[in-house]
């Protein structure tokens, strides 16, 4: 009926339609069985719409409106308008270098954006992330399943932190003054897992001496300031801590320092424009990172 506008001949209202004629005359037929109705009554050559189909007319046009505008939202993203709320799984590295510019870059819209972040660590976030029930998941760690898709976000280097003022450790760090030295590790969920453990190639934690383990990295850089306890952190981290803790920077002293930090969702996620837009987001600032 709307997608005719009105045309007062079959045949008119086959060419509206893109329909051939006898399909046109079968809709019609269907149409009239399902409201109880002429809908469209013979005058003359042609057709004029009943008493009936002027007067609901208005309200279908204004539903098939709002049905349009419902499927056509899959076409495009509005941030300005929008009040999606995005589910991500990051840990304190992506708290602290990516989520404050994330949120910045949502206040230059007038839309409601939000995001709710969990530990990237939680055992069930693969299974959340399969189920497409995250938006995105930020791992040192590419999840491997059929149902995901992921890139490469950033390449990190590993870097070790002192106190400014060290006893005993000048501009270079030596694999014995590593293994030596008392550590501060991140540990990594509910175990005894830490950064260096999910970072392949890495596996130095039956080597070293630990003085303490924690689950935040906000709590690293007080502890190696407060003692001679060192600490293995991610270049970008340590260069944050740096400029608010009295502490140094020595170079990772093992071969392999290099690792990527990956970006994952689910497939599922592919043809929505607002997460095609999160990504392309999260990819433009990791670029400035």
């Amino acid at each position: 009926m709307a997608g005719t506008d009105f045309a007062t001949t079959v045949p008119a209202a086959a060419g509206k339609l893109g329909m051939t004629q006898s399909a046109v005359s079968q809709a019609l037929s269907r149409l009239r069985l399902t409201l109880k109705d002429e809908v469209f009554v013979r005058c003359g050559n042609g057709m004029r719409p009943s008493n009936y189909a002027v007067q609901i007319y208005p309200e279908i046009r204004l539903a098939l409106s709002t049905i349009r505008a419902v499927v056509g939202s899959k076409e495009f993203f509005d941030p300005d308008s929008s009040e999606r709320n995005f589910k991500l799984a990051m840990g304190d590295y992506g708290e602290h270098l990516l989520l404050p510019e994330l949120l910045h870059v949502f206040a230059g819209y007038s839309g409601a954006l939000t995001v709710q972040n969990q530990p990237n660590t939680d055992p069930a976030v693969i299974a959340r992330l399969e189920q497409a029930r995250l938006d995105l998941l930020f791992d040192v760690r590419r999840p491997v399943s059929v149902s995901i898709e992921s890139c490469e976000l950033v390449t990190e280097e590993l870097v070790v932190i002192c106190r400014e003022d060290h006893p005993r450790l000048g501009g270079f760090l030596s694999v014995e003054q590593f293994l030596g030295e008392r550590h501060v590790v991140l540990a990594i969920g509910e175990g005894s897992h830490t950064l260096l453990e999910r970072i392949p190639g890495m596996q130095l934690i039956e080597n070293r001496r630990i003085a303490a383990s924690v689950n935040q990295y906000v709590a690293i850089p007080r502890l190696v300031e407060a003692t001679d306890a060192i600490a293995t952190l991610p270049r970008r981290m340590a260069d944050y801590f740096m400029e608010r803790e009295a502490i140094r920077i020595l170079p990772f002293p093992f071969p392999g320092a290099i690792f990527d930090v990956f970006m994952a969702w689910h497939r599922s996620f592919n043809g929505d424009p607002a997460h095609t837009w999160l990504r392309d987001s999260v990819r433009d600032l990791a670029k400035r990172l």
